[in-house]
């Protein structure tokens, strides 16, 4: 299972340091949690020397800021286990057609020890904005070899469970005494380099055409590399020609994916592409809960609604969140209850507090409908000046705790009245127009992260 104060460091060095070297040096590596140590998996013994020199303070650091009050160390250490044999050791999650068909369900598990054994779809909480994806992975995974979403893309932005699904899927193969390959766009690369290093290229992709099912996450740091761009083509046809299926995971559409070719592209947009969005609020409540469960502890309604509503952008935060609030639980021997709730996750609050007050709000939607502030605050009733009139106030109606006569007053003096229209009227559009609804939850997710 991915460390959650792992995925915290690693959220953090993505915003740090520059695309080329963070996904050059960083996403390689790997992390677990045991007895106070974050233990950093490197690939070699350059890479961990290259890390421990360079980037270990710097972990070090977000450690620390994460875990104020733990005494965690962190170490580097080199992933001695070899590569490309079989599915018990490599990290891929391959399983070649010698594994004996007769196996038990239990052998079988362990050849697909890399899995998290969470990420199945009993423990995927579904809501409006990945409900589509859940029913298409589901669908995908009961007709292997025979289904109509082929290949199968997902995109979004980090931690909104496009993983969690994609393991999923891998879980019911398993099930079915079917074989995958599961790649990080990383995995991918590394072990393509090293196949071609140790001219074994053939008998790389041979390995992977065996299986029925291949999984790629991540593929947008595929594109743009000469070679790993051809060797995934190649194996995608390959595939495809053979109604194995495929399925994909990016953080953008696959038309968006500027650096593969417009042949590449045109594959790729020739299956079935759906979207994962930021959770509302009653999912999020009901990840938390069942999150919290997983752990043996019961974690009070009115505590889940709290860091629901100030903990908006994605899951991989509410998990963190909710472990950071765990700790500080069992750190002071105090039951998990609101007043301790509102102190583990202060900073967070302060955070959100400061993004959607009234003057950032009527910034970022000026800026968003390309119209000034001046514009918002005037009296001026033309449409195009008007309705985005009309979602700052909604907006900060929602993400605020003003009232309608204090919203009125912030825009130019308006009455209450008007204020609670143009709330009705967002509400409305929301409900009847979906272009009109993409944009006013894009809205809410910049002024929320």
């Amino acid at each position: 299972m991915v460390s959650s104060l792992w995925q915290h460091c690693v959220d953090e060095l993505k915003h740090q340091l520059p695309d080329n070297i963070f996904t050059m040096w960083i996403r390689p590596l790997s992390a677990h949690e045991q007895n106070n140590e974050l233990q950093i998996t490197a690939p070699n013994d350059y890479f961990a020397s290259f890390i421990e020199k360079n980037y270990l303070g710097v972990i070090e650091s977000l450690v620390q800021q994460a875990e104020p009050d733990t005494n965690i160390q962190v170490k580097v250490r080199v992933d001695k286990s070899p590569t490309l044999t079989s599915a018990a050791s490599d990290n891929t999650g391959f399983s070649d057609n010698t594994t004996p068909k007769n196996n038990s369900k239990a052998e079988k598990l362990q050849s697909f020890q890399n899995l998290d054994a969470g990420f199945t779809f009993e423990q995927f909480v579904t809501g409006r904005a990945n409900q589509i994806a859940y029913s298409l992975c589901k669908e995908t995974a009961n007709h292997l070899g025979n289904s109509k979403n082929n290949p199968l893309f997902l995109y979004g932005s980090t931690g909104l469970g496009k993983t969690h699904l994609m393991q999923a899927v891998a879980h019911e193969v398993v099930k079915q005494n079917k074989n995958f390959y599961y790649f990080s766009s990383d995995k991918f690369i590394s072990h393509l380099v090293n196949a071609l290093q140790r001219g074994q290229i053939d008998e790389f992709k041979d390995k992977i055409k065996k299986v029925d099912l291949l999984i790629i996450d991540d593929i947008h740091v595929i594109a743009g590399k000469r070679k790993s761009s051809e060797e995934f083509v190649v194996l995608f046809n390959d595939f495809i020609g053979n109604n194995k299926q495929v399925i994909l995971a990016s953080d953008r559409h696959p038309s968006a994916l500027v650096d593969f070719d417009e042949y590449t592209k045109s594959r790729l947009l020739g299956g079935v592409s759906v979207a994962l969005e930021p959770p509302e609020l009653d999912t999020r409540i009901q990840i938390l809960q069942k999150k919290a469960k997983t752990q043996n502890v019961i974690l009070p309604k009115d505590c889940a609604i709290f860091m629901a509503q100030h903990i908006v952008a994605n899951v991989r935060e509410l998990e963190g969140a909710l472990n950071k609030v765990l700790a500080m639980a069992r750190l002071l021997n105090q039951p998990v209850q609101l007043e301790l709730v509102q102190m583990a996750i202060k900073d967070v609050v302060a955070i959100r507090v400061q993004a959607v007050s009234m003057d950032n709000i009527r910034k970022v939607v000026a800026e968003f409908y390309d119209v000034t502030i001046k514009d918002l605050m005037g009296k001026k009733r033309s449409r195009h000046i008007a309705r985005p009139r009309q979602v700052a106030m909604a907006l900060a109606r929602e993400l605020t705790n003003h009232s309608f006569i204090e919203i009125g007053q912030s825009f130019g003096g308006r009455d209450h009245t008007t204020v609670m229209h143009a709330c009705e009227k967002v509400q409305e559009l929301c409900l009847t127009d979906a272009m009109f609804d993409k944009d006013y939850r894009s809205l809410k997710l910049m002024l929320q992260t």
